[in-house]
């Protein structure tokens, strides 16, 4: 453990640091920076960060609203520019400052202080914190935070935000009231009461366009091997349930329940890392063929206005593009499950 403070430093270098030889960094903070310009000049660009998780606030009524909007334009227009993959997510309950980097997708070094993510907070003020290096406790704050958290917002939902607070601010002259009547958290997908279970839910293809799944096969009415690409899958974990489709005719196969870690059985194969995994509902696997459940009919067949995905997409686009998974929101997750359930009735 190392203690930070912006007397003999700033929380500005120690950031810095905190970031060599990370690929990915996580902002928890309640206040932001309104420019995040020397930011991205100074700590990013010279970084191998290639993907930032932006945690923060948006409180109804709340005057901060008005920096948020700067803060929030200069953030996604900096990513955009430097090809960095973010996501931003909302706890309006949220009052820690944590700044954590990964690799690989295993956190290495974090920062908890009482600085917030501003220039005041990195530079100015008198603020004290300390550096924590055990993966296994940062990797905790990662879930905790994000089981609290709102979904992710889309690009959408940060324009339609940026624009309502903007044009808010041109009709109330400046400086705004004290004292303002602005809501923006109808933009913003709260998740649901938290689930009770531990449980991560995933779409899977099986097959790829070249050897589709074709309608004379079937899964194994016992364990099923399930293969993933390049990237071992550090997301799935013994429990979670594979939701698996057909490439080609995109009908459902079944679900499945992981009940091994993720290791590779052959390093030179185009989907070298594999689970293995129990088949929950095998009577539909032997019979899949003859339903008509497919990718497009089980989202029509959901309520549009919920998150799909477990990051508030409402869409399984990503399919298209060669994902080997997505990670499902519990609600539309235990919808494709009922749906595959009932085919059995």
């Amino acid at each position: 453990m190392k203690i930070l403070n912006n007397i003999d430093s700033s929380h500005f270098n120690e950031i810095k640091d905190l970031v060599r030889d990370a690929d990915e960094l996580f902002i928890i903070s309640p206040y932001l920076m309104e420019s995040f310009d020397v930011f991205f000049d100074e700590i990013i660009a010279p970084s191998r960060v290639k993907r930032i998780v932006l945690i923060t606030t948006l409180r109804d009524n709340d005057p901060d609203l008005f920096r948020k909007a700067n803060s929030l334009y200069s953030f996604s227009m900096n990513c955009l520019t430097q090809s960095i993959e973010y996501r931003v997510h909302v706890d309006n309950k949220l009052h820690g400052k944590i700044y954590i980097a990964s690799k690989a997708a295993n956190p290495i070094r974090g920062i908890i202080t009482s600085a917030n993510f501003t220039d005041r907070g990195l530079n100015h003020n008198h603020e004290w914190g300390v550096q924590i290096d055990d993966p296994s406790l940062l990797k905790q704050i990662v879930t905790d935070i994000s089981k609290v958290s709102s979904h992710a917002l889309t690009n959408d939902d940060l324009h339609n935000i940026i624009v309502k607070i903007d044009s808010f601010s041109q009709n109330a002259g400046v400086p705004p009231a004290p004292h303002i009547n602005l809501e923006v958290n109808n933009f913003i997908k709260h998740k649901l009461a938290e689930s009770t279970t531990d449980i991560r839910y995933f779409i899977k293809p099986v097959g790829f366009s070249d050897e589709p799944f074709e309608a004379t096969r079937t899964l194994s009415s016992g364990v099923e091997v399930m293969h993933f690409s390049k990237r071992r899958p550090n997301s799935v974990r013994i429990g979670d349930i594979l939701i698996c489709y057909g490439v080609g005719t995109t009908k459902l196969l079944g679900y499945f329940e992981v009940i091994s870690e993720p290791y590779i059985w052959d390093k030179n194969s185009r989907w070298p890392w594999e689970v293995k995994a129990k088949n929950l509902c095998s009577k539909y696997s032997q019979s899949w063929v003859s339903f008509n459940n497919t990718i497009s009919s089980i989202q029509a067949s959901f309520n549009s206005k919920l998150a799909v995905t477990y990051v508030g997409g409402r869409t399984l686009g990503a399919l298209q593009f060669g994902a080997d998974k997505i990670r499902l929101s519990d609600e539309f997750a235990q919808h494709v499950i009922s749906i595959i359930e009932g085919s059995m009735e």
